[in-house]
Order: C-alpha cells, then structure tokens, then sequence
C-alpha cells in the first residue's frame, strides 16, 4: 500500500462523520415549524452524549483516478479525547495505525516503516491526511454524531421526512440532511462560492442498540479530484468498559514531525 492509500484509508475512516446501520424506526415526521433548529441542534447533541466509548471492526474502500484499494480496520474511541484505528491490509497484513488524543497525534505506516506525530492542529493533520478537520471534527466522525454548526441557518425547511439546514460559511454553503427518528445527519454537502460542489456525504444502515443510532456504512465524493470514499462497520460495541488504546511503533521507524 502506498503513502497515498494508506492515508486515503485514514481519510475514509474519518470522514465517517456522517455515517449509520440495521433496522429503521417508524418514520418521524420533520416539521421545521414546531422544531426550530436550536432545538433541532440540541438534540443531536443530546444524542451524541449518550455515547461514552465505542468499539468496532470494519472495512474501508477508496477509489481514484490513480488507483483503488481497501483494507480493515480495528477502532477504539473514548470521549472526550481517545482514538485508536488499527489497519489490516489483505492477508492480515499489518498495515499500521492511527491514534488521535488531544495533546497528540499518531500515524503509522507500517509500508514504508515512517511515523507522523505532532500536536493535533488543523494544520499539522492537514500535513498527513489530505482533507482538514479539527480534532473535534475527526472525534465526532466516529461517534457519528457531529454537532450543526453554533450560528443562524441561511435557511431551513423540510425536504421529505428530514430536516435540510444551509449554513454560510467562509465563502461556502453547507448543507446538512437531519432524520428526525434518528436525529442524525444523513447526508451533508460542501460547495463554494460558484456552487460547484466540492464534498458530497451520504449515510445508510442505521443500527440501534439501546435506543441510539449509531454509524454503520458512508460514502463520500470529492468530484473536484475523481475520489470515491466507502466506510462499512461490520460490528459495533457502544459504551465499552475498557477500550484498548496500546500500539507499538518499531525502533528503527524513521520519524516525522509535524
């Protein structure tokens, strides 16, 4: 796996933000006269919270222009700031890892034996995976619970059973889907300032453990370059005791600070 894949499969995982997976609820109907979107907001929050740590396994795709590939993952998350994603690549070949806590990141790859690490700034992460997420962003990616953003929609309406938020931010238009039954977001879309669109999110297999949606499949779009990207949970413990967080990284790693 080259440098390029293996950070387009970190990628991927991170852009779970806005993911789901199993059996639906009966469907709730939006009303975005009844729900203003403080509240709606507050209750993804809400939602959100009642997730402490999660577990899972599962596999990640990506496409390019380039060139295409996939690999499984092991993930560990603790709130408010723990992240641990072990890859695999075919064979169970060790294929490195990721830790994320808020004094510091990690980022492995066993391929070419070379650390990345530094403190967790946009910047610094934006240096290894080639999408920019704040530390919160990338936290909320794997919970499936990002948060609508702390300011005044440029409009809001119901599109069908959900709710659909615009939000004007630094030259772009953000767009967010919100199903009521699950109060999650289930498709989300980023374009500039000539509309061109720039990230296309889109959720799917929702599952339900003790009354909480949780992420099970994503896929995302980035028309500008031809990149694909597909995340599938294919297990999912909630709230676990004792979330393992342990990696190694070689001796003779050669080492990059970011």
């Amino acid at each position: 796996m080259t440098t390029w894949a293996a950070r387009a499969v970190i990628v991927a995982l991170l852009a779970a933000a806005l993911s789901s997976c199993a059996s639906r609820r009966p469907a709730v109907r939006a009303d975005a006269v009844e729900v203003p979107p403080d509240a709606l907001a507050a209750r993804l929050l809400a939602h959100d919270r009642r997730i402490a740590s999660m577990t899972g396994k599962g596999s990640v795709s990506f496409e390019s222009p380039e060139q295409a590939g996939s690999a499984y993952f092991d993930m560990s998350l603790k709130k408010p700031d723990s992240l641990l994603v072990k890859f695999e690549g075919p064979f169970g070949i060790d294929a490195g890892f990721l830790f994320l806590s808020r004094q510091k990141f990690v980022m492995y790859n066993s391929f070419e034996n070379r650390v990345f690490t530094g403190v967790p700034t946009p910047r610094a992460i934006r240096g290894v995976i080639p999408i920019e997420l704040t530390f919160e962003q990338i936290m909320d990616a794997f919970t499936g619970g990002f948060r609508l953003p702390d300011a005044f929609p440029a409009s809001y309406a119901v599109d069908g059973d959900q709710f659909r938020i615009e939000y004007d931010r630094s030259g772009s238009r953000h767009t967010y889907w919100v199903d009521p039954s699950f109060e999650l977001v289930m498709r989300y879309e980023r374009r500039d300032e000539s509309g061109t669109l720039i990230l296309e999110a889109v959720s799917s297999r929702i599952l339900e453990k003790d009354g909480i949606s949780v992420p099970g499949r994503v896929t995302l779009n980035f028309p500008a370059d031809g990149r694909h990207l597909a995340i599938y949970y294919s297990s999912l413990e909630l709230n676990a005791e004792n979330p393992s967080f342990e990696y190694a990284i070689p001796s003779n790693a050669r080492t990059t600070i970011r």
